[in-house]
């Protein structure tokens, strides 16, 4: 058997393995506390690459800073799947934040992103990534060409002025 025949199917059908790998998209906070925290539905692999958005000096929100978690899992939080109803999964995360903040994060190894006005646009995946607020907590949206992906909801335990396009968001 000759095996330099099979080789371009064998890398063929690795690549597109890779490519098929799926990124995921999560809140980013720091709370009161001195920790900050992802919370996905996404398994997330030790040290995998995780970008997430971070307060700049004069409160603008940046993009991205490259992180990663130390392994654990976390007990499950007030964090929900607003479309799934999939479990939420806690990680804390290796950065840390100066300020209480809220953000987006991206997960995965081949995730690239770039800022839009209303949140990420993650690049090659026609995947777009927002957060608003409603009376009493943030929600995420992920949209994939399109079509919602994701509706993760954070609430925050007090009032806030909404940002959100409809009553229901």
């Amino acid at each position: 058997m000759d095996i330099k025949k099979f080789l371009p199917i064998i890398f063929t059908i690795l690549s597109c393995t890779s490519f098929a790998s799926d990124l995921g998209e999560g809140f980013v906070q720091r709370s009161t506390g001195d920790e900050t925290y992802l919370y996905t539905t996404q398994t997330v692999k030790k040290n995998e690459k995780i970008l997430v958005q971070y307060p700049k000096e004069n409160g603008d929100i940046g993009c991205c800073k490259i992180t990663s978690f130390d392994g654990k899992l976390l007990p499950q939080s007030e964090v929900t799947d607003e479309l799934n109803g999939s479990d939420v999964h806690v990680y804390k995360l290796k950065l840390h934040y100066a300020k209480p903040f809220v953000g987006i994060a991206v997960i995965g190894a081949s995730a690239s992103v770039s800022e839009t006005t209303t949140g990420l646009e993650i690049k090659n995946r026609n995947t777009s990534v927002k957060t608003c607020l409603s009376q009493e907590g943030v929600h995420l949206f992920s949209t994939k060409a399109g079509d919602l992906k994701t509706h993760l909801y954070l609430p925050l335990g007090y009032d806030v002025e909404p940002t959100c396009d409809s009553p229901n968001k």
